[in-house]
C-alpha cells in the first residue's frame, strides 16, 4: 500500500510540474507589418525613407532615373548607398548617397487607394572585367554570364576537369582510381595551400588584393569567412534595395534582468513569388546558410559514406543514379577551408536537383533557407527552376516549374535554425535585444550592415537581380517563450 502511495505522490508531482511548465509558456503575435515605401533604407546610417523623403524622388523631373508605371501602379527611384562604382581589373567601391536616384525603384502598391504592400525593383546589375581566373562569371555566349564561382572545391574542379579528387561518379569511392581508361589523361587540379588561403582577408570587393591565384583558378574569403573559389574573367556588384521592419515584442522582454527562452519562433512574409534565389531575409541582420531547406535523400553505408537513395540528375542534366556516392568520409581533410573538403562531400551532393531550399527538411529538421521564395534553386544551382515533379530531367517546362514567379506566396522561416550543435543566438531573448558597445553597455545601434538594432525585433530584406517589379505585402512574426534561470549576458 505504501508503495502504491508513494508512486501517486510522484505522479501527482510530475504532472504539477508537468502542468506548470506548460502553464508558463506564453505564445505572441506580433501586429501585422505592411511593406511600405517608407521601410526603405537609404545608407549604413540606418535611415529610412519615412524618416528621410530625400532618399526616393517622388516629385519629378529626378536627377537620373525616373518615376514609371507598372500595371497602374506607379514606381520612384531610389539614391541610396548600397551600390559600387566600378573600375575594370580593379573591384567595386561602396558609392555614397549623391542625390542622383538610379539605385532601383519602390513605390507603394495601392488597392482601392488603399497600401496593401511595396513594389519593389532593383538597379541593373554592375559587372568588372576581373581578368582569367579572378573573375566569379564568364562572359558566355550572346553577351550572357555564366556563374564561375562556387564555395565548395568539388563543384570547382567538376566544372574545369573530368579529375574529382573526392570521387562519386568516374572514380571509385574508395580506391580513388579512375573506373572509366577515358579520363586517365585528364590532369587534377592542384589546390591552393591551406595556408595560403587562411593569410586572406574577407575582400568581396577588390580583384587585385587578398586573392591567392594559381594556374587554374582563385580564391578569396567572403565576408561571412567561407572561401570562394573562381575562375572566371568577370566580377557582377549588384545594387540591393535594403529594407527596415521593426516589430514589436512583449513589454516583459525589457524588463531588467529579464531572459526568456525562446521555444518556437517563426517569422512568415507574405509577397509574391520572386525571380531571384538571393533576396537576403536577415533576422536582426543575422545572415544563417545553415538554414539548407529540404537537403538530398540518402542513407548512410557502413563504412559512414552517404549514398543517394533516388535516381536524379545534376542541374546540367548529367545522371546521379541511386547508389550515387554522396559524401565519402575518408577523403575527408580536417582542417581544409572549405565544407566539402573536410567532410568528403562530392559534386553530386551540392548540384543534385533532389532538394528544395523552400521546403523544411523532414528528417534534419533544417528549415527553409533565409531567402525570400523563388522559381530557383540558387547556390551551386543557380539559374534552374525548381522542378514540380521532383527529379525530373532539366530543363523544365513551364508546366513543371514548382513556384511560378509573380504568384502570391507565403515564406515562413525558423528563427531557431542555427548551425548544427550550436545554439541560436535567437535561442534566448538577449539574442533580440540591441547591440551592446563594449564593456559600458552603451547601445550602439546599428549592425555593420546598417541595420538599426532596437530592443524590439529588427528584420532587413536586401532586394536585389529584381529587373522588373515584385511585391511585398506583410511580414508577422509568432513565438512562444518561457522564463530562463541564469546571469543575463549579451548574445552579440
Amino acid at each position: 500500500m505504501l508503495k502504491n502511495y508513494s508512486i501517486l505522490i510522484f505522479l501527482f508531482c510530475f504532472l504539477s510540474a508537468m502542468g506548470s511548465s506548460a502553464l508558463s509558456q506564453t505564445e505572441y503575435t506580433s501586429p501585422v507589418h505592411i511593406f511600405s515605401m517608407s521601410d526603405v533604407l537609404g545608407d549604413f546610417d540606418g535611415v529610412t525613407y519615412g524618416e528621410d523623403p530625400s532618399i526616393i524622388c517622388t516629385e519629378p523631373p529626378c536627377v537620373g532615373e525616373q518615376p514609371y508605371t507598372n500595371d497602374g501602379q506607379t514606381l520612384y527611384p531610389i539614391d541610396s548607398g548600397f551600390t559600387f562604382n566600378v573600375i575594370d581589373f580593379v573591384g567595386g567601391f561602396v558609392r555614397e548617397p549623391d542625390m542622383v536616384f538610379e539605385e532601383g525603384w519602390a513605390g507603394n502598391y495601392l488597392e482601392a487607394s488603399e497600401v496593401v504592400g511595396l513594389l519593389v525593383s532593383s538597379a541593373t546589375t554592375s559587372t568588372l572585367k576581373a581578368g582569367s581566373p579572378r573573375g566569379t562569371w564568364c562572359a558566355g555566349l550572346g553577351g550572357e554570364a555564366v556563374k564561375c564561382s562556387s564555395e565548395h572545391f568539388t563543384v570547382m574542379e567538376h566544372v574545369l576537369t573530368c579529375d574529382e579528387t573526392v570521387p562519386y561518379f568516374y572514380y571509385d569511392p574508395t580506391t580513388g582510381l579512375p573506373i572509366d581508361p577515358a579520363y586517365d589523361a585528364c590532369e587534377a587540379l592542384e589546390l591552393i595551400a591551406d595556408d595560403e588561403i587562411a593569410l586572406l582577408e574577407p575582400n568581396e570587393n577588390s580583384v587585385i588584393d587578398d586573392i591567392a591565384v594559381g594556374p587554374d583558378y582563385a580564391v578569396t574569403l567572403k565576408d561571412d569567412g567561407k572561401p570562394l573559389y573562381r575562375w572566371g574573367t568577370l566580377v557582377k556588384r549588384p545594387t540591393d534595395v535594403r529594407l527596415y521592419v521593426r516589430l514589436p515584442l512583449p513589454a516583459e522582454w525589457t524588463a531588467p534582468d529579464a531572459e526568456l527562452r525562446i521555444l518556437s519562433a517563426e517569422l512568415s512574409i507574405v509577397h509574391a513569388t520572386s525571380n531571384n534565389p538571393n533576396e537576403q531575409v536577415r533576422p536582426e541582420d543575422f545572415e544563417n546558410e545553415a538554414a539548407t531547406g529540404r537537403i538530398p535523400s540518402y542513407t548512410v553505408a557502413g563504412d559512414g559514406s552517404w549514398v543517394s537513395t533516388q535516381d536524379c540528375f545534376e542541374s546540367d542534366g548529367d545522371p546521379i543514379v541511386a547508389g550515387t556516392v554522396l559524401r565519402n568520409p575518408a577523403f575527408g581533410r580536417p582542417g581544409a577551408p572549405s565544407v566539402d573538403l573536410r567532410e568528403g562531400l562530392t559534386n553530386a551532393w551540392f548540384t543534385t536537383t533532389d532538394r528544395d531550399p523552400f521546403e523544411a527538411d523532414p528528417i534534419s529538421g533544417r528549415g527553409p533557407r533565409w531567402r525570400l521564395k523563388s522559381n530557383k534553386f540558387g547556390q551551386d544551382v543557380p539559374g534552374l527552376e525548381i522542378p514540380l515533379i521532383p527529379c525530373s530531367p532539366p530543363p523544365y517546362s513551364q508546366t513543371n516549374i514548382k513556384y511560378p514567379v509573380g504568384e502570391l506566396t507565403t515564406t515562413t522561416l525558423n528563427l531557431l535554425d542555427w548551425i548544427d550543435g550550436e545554439e541560436s543566438p535567437l535561442a534566448s531573448s538577449l539574442g533580440w535585444r540591441a547591440y551592446l558597445d563594449g564593456d559600458d553597455g552603451t547601445i550602439d545601434g546599428l549592425s555593420p550592415g546598417g541595420l538599426p538594432l532596437t530592443d524590439d525585433f529588427d528584420l532587413a530584406i536586401y532586394v536585389k537581380g529584381e529587373g522588373k517589379p515584385t511585391i511585398l505585402y506583410s511580414a508577422q512574426l509568432h513565438i512562444i517563450y518561457e522564463p530562463m534561470t541564469g546571469s543575463q549576458g549579451s548574445l552579440r
